[in-house]
């Protein structure tokens, strides 16, 4: 499982700079597989559902931050689970994929941010919410933690007392 890891984050590297479009196509149908390949090993089983939910989901809104903070996160022996994007977290989240945390990333408009907070405590009211922000961002509402961005030791903190 460490080599599929490893390789889709190196696959999404090599995506966010590539410039061939033919090349961009192979390397984006393979990290699809392997992302089905993890869904299907979560349907299977792999995941163990607890009514608190598995680990953490990560909303990230830029490449770069999904991927550092997630091998950050996983480093450190987190069970994270990224997306880019809105949609792509409700599209998972609607599955019935429950998580303990999620982090709302902070590299899009507050309104878009706000609105996934919005959705997340109407559909998921028992999940707890970190949101990372600029130092010029105002704060996000009605989330449990809202933290500046000034390195990771905060964030990384309160995932550990809310997730152990």
């Amino acid at each position: 499982m460490r080599n599929r890891q490893e390789e889709w984050i190196e696959l999404c590297r090599e995506a966010y700079v590539e410039q061939d479009p033919s090349r961009l196509h192979q390397l984006i149908r393979r990290i699809n597989e392997l992302l089905e390949a993890k869904e299907n090993r979560l349907r299977m089983g792999g995941a163990k559902l607890t009514s608190e939910g598995i680990g953490v989901l990560q909303i990230a809104y830029d490449e770069i931050s999904l991927i550092s903070r997630a091998e950050l996160l996983k480093d450190r022996g987190y069970e994270i689970e990224s997306v880019l994007g809105n949609d792509d977290a409700k599209r998972i989240m609607d599955k019935g994929h429950p998580y303990r945390l999620v982090i709302v990333g902070h590299a899009a408009p507050k309104e878009e941010r706000q609105e996934m907070v919005r959705w997340l405590r109407t559909n998921f009211p028992d999940t707890k919410i970190l949101a990372l922000n600029l130092p010029h961002q105002m704060k996000l509402a009605a989330v449990h933690h809202n933290v500046v961005l000034d390195g990771p030791e905060e964030w990384i903190s309160i995932i550990a007392t809310t997730v152990g």
